[in-house]
């Protein structure tokens, strides 16, 4: 009689334990059905809402719940990323990744995830984070996908571009040689993907003086965007501006000068006048006219890539700023020229992280002005500052 008063407990146990998952099952499926609809309608705050909801049902599972965790915080750090609540879309983020490694990285969320960790800690300036977090999520793909998938791939390319921003070129080169004959092997090699990763190889190759390697990465690049996209598409221009420092570095100016006007007209006549990627044309061509001496047409370049950038505060401002301080020194303005690079200097420091390189460079720049002034004492702690990021990247670099 207990026995049977002991399995009846138990089978109906059980059958309510199996009622309330599969509720929670249906809840779940319904709030992630909420939120796909949401979203399509650009509903953003109800897609976030109903990720938020799908995370608390996902909670309450007892059996695979880190699958359904992984999706629905991925989803829900998606929702807040669009909303640009960038600090929440951050927390989401890290809770979706540790399911994904309780998973071992098999889940469909995962390369999706990958990407959107880096684009957050982008918008945060903490691509520092991003460069200690790339390691994990490769080993994870590499397990799950194999060395030669898209994924992989895909997670290369965000890595190599993530080890050139925090300046760090030299990590970043073999990085984009492992990614683009994956990309070429499994998307075709007139594929996108495939000239964006010959684009940032170019970069990095550029960065550390190795100009011919980088004259034929931009060129492949350029090739494939010129034959899928047309001659006058925005994408050809990026390559041409890029193209351009390369050639201003070797002190080609006639040519860079060519690239630039090119990718002006590109810019202009495609984006509008006052878009941001015309000031980064404007101030390239600011800088090849500086070094030409022809200070009053660099003046005007600058002028209005200044304009264009500085309301509201454009990412790329101290880069112009910098074009800026150095026209004034060479005009030998130089209080001007100090006034500038301190502007230039404390967006610099208002970030958590930047490229050391191009910060380092600045410091120089500064740090030379102020001796023109007469400022010892200033610009020996400015080189002082420089000695401890070079130290660093150093660091990096070998790590």
């Amino acid at each position: 009689m207990v026995l049977a008063f002991v399995l009846t407990a138990l089978l109906l146990s059980g059958a309510l334990a199996y009622w309330w998952q599969t509720r929670v099952s249906k809840q779940l499926q319904d709030a992630f059905s909420q939120a796909q609809a949401a979203q399509k309608e650009g509903k953003l705050e109800a897609a976030e809402k109903a990720c938020s909801q799908a995370a608390g049902h996902a909670n309450k599972l007892w059996f695979r719940r880190s699958p359904y965790l992984a999706a629905a915080y991925f989803h829900l750090a998606h929702a807040r990323f669009q909303q640009e609540k960038y600090g929440e879309a951050e927390q989401s983020a890290k809770t979706a990744f540790q399911h994904v490694q309780r998973l071992g990285g098999a889940s469909p969320v995962t390369t999706s995830l990958i990407c959107l960790m880096a684009q957050i800690w982008k918008k945060l300036d903490k691509d520092l984070s991003a460069n200690s977090f790339f390691g994990i999520a490769l080993k994870l793909l590499r397990a799950q996908e194999g060395s030669q998938s898209r994924r992989v791939g895909i997670a290369l390319h965000e890595f190599g571009v993530t080890l050139d921003r925090i300046g760090l070129p030299e990590k970043a080169i073999p990085v984009f040689e492992e990614c683009i004959p994956i990309f070429e092997i499994q998307l075709g090699k007139d594929h996108q993907d495939v000239s964006a990763a010959f684009l940032n190889l170019g970069k990095s190759q550029s960065r550390i003086g190795h100009f011919a390697d980088a004259e034929q990465s931009y060129r492949r690049a350029l090739a494939i965007r010129e034959s899928t996209m047309g001659s006058d598409d925005p994408e050809v221009a990026q390559v041409l501006n890029n193209l351009s420092v390369n050639y201003q570095k070797q002190e080609r100016y006639p040519e860079a000068q060519d690239c630039l006007r090119r990718a002006l007209e590109i810019r202009e006549a495609k984006l509008g006048p006052n878009h941001p990627t015309v000031a980064l044309v404007l101030n390239n061509l600011a800088n090849v006219l500086r070094l030409q001496k022809n200070y009053d047409d660099a003046e005007v370049a600058v002028t209005r890539a200044l304009a264009i950038l500085e309301s509201p505060p454009h990412k790329s401002l101290p880069t112009v700023l910098d074009s800026f301080a150095s026209l004034r020194a060479a005009q030998h303005r130089y209080p001007e020229a100090s006034l500038i690079f301190a502007r230039c200097m404390k967006v610099h420091e208002s970030r958590p992280s930047w490229d050391m390189i191009a910060f380092a460079e600045t410091c120089e720049r500064y740090a030379d002005v102020l001796y023109k002034l007469q400022k010892e004492t200033e610009a020996d702690a400015m080189l002082e500052q420089v000695s401890q990021l070079r130290s660093a990247r150093e660091k990096l670099t070998k790590a």
